[in-house]
């Protein structure tokens, strides 16, 4: 993937996660409690997903790093 459709497909991702959020107290804030705790649960999953995905490419990168490092002694 080339790097102007991952960059495209990240500020979708951004704007979707932040207009989850908002509908989600909008909703609540309405009187409509059930549909707002739901949004909310899924805008709460989507991050915790997106965010171990992350720490997980944080991890392999930095393992990588050093691996790297201590082939060169």
């Amino acid at each position: 993937m080339n790097d102007k459709k991952k960059g495209k497909l990240q500020i979708i991702g951004i704007v979707l996660i932040v207009s989850l959020f908002a509908v989600a107290f909008v909703t609540f804030f309405l009187g409509h409690y059930m549909a707002g705790s739901v949004l909310f649960v899924i805008f709460i999953i989507l991050v915790n997903a997106i965010s171990g995905w992350t720490r997980i490419k944080n991890t392999e990168y930095i393992h990588f790093k050093e691996h790297k490092y201590n082939e060169k002694w």
